[in-house]
């Protein structure tokens, strides 16, 4: 069994959590990956961007859509639920899984964004038809 879980947490301030979660869990080091992102960077940028096109610098820029993403490697069943397990306790708000993937392949964080995102979209393909009425909309 060779398994890399990857999991999307709420925001990079549960970095330490996460980590300390998966060491806990007997997980080393170097069987784990937490891909940091330039925050603060990215926030600058967006204010640059509101601030050309407002013209204003009052316009607060939120960084909340940076999210921590964690890929594990796991060999068998008991690393499995531990990891599984740890990502839940630290509020993961996703848990992927993808089969027959190494470490070295989750390196690429690009990579590992495709994937989840074919995963995502194929989910929401999956599901089925809802037919909605003007009246039943009103009703709630």
């Amino acid at each position: 069994m060779n398994y890399t879980i990857v999991g999307l947490f709420p925001s990079p301030e549960n970095i330490k959590d996460v980590a300390e979660g998966l060491e806990k869990s007997g997980i080393k080091n170097q069987n784990y990956l937490i891909y940091k992102s330039a925050a603060k960077n990215t926030a600058g940028a967006k204010g640059n961007f509101w601030k050309k096109l407002l013209g204003t610098t009052e316009r607060e820029v939120s960084a909340s859509n940076d999210n921590l993403i964690t890929s594990v490697e796991v060999r068998n069943e008991e690393e499995f639920a531990n990891v599984q397990d740890s990502f839940k306790k630290n509020k993961a708000v996703k848990i992927y899984e993808f089969k027959d993937m190494t470490i070295e392949e989750a390196k690429d964080l690009n990579n590992i964004k495709k994937m989840v995102e074919m995963r995502a979209k194929s989910q929401i393909y999956a599901m089925p038809e809802m037919s909605v009425s003007a009246n039943s909309i009103n009703e709630l």
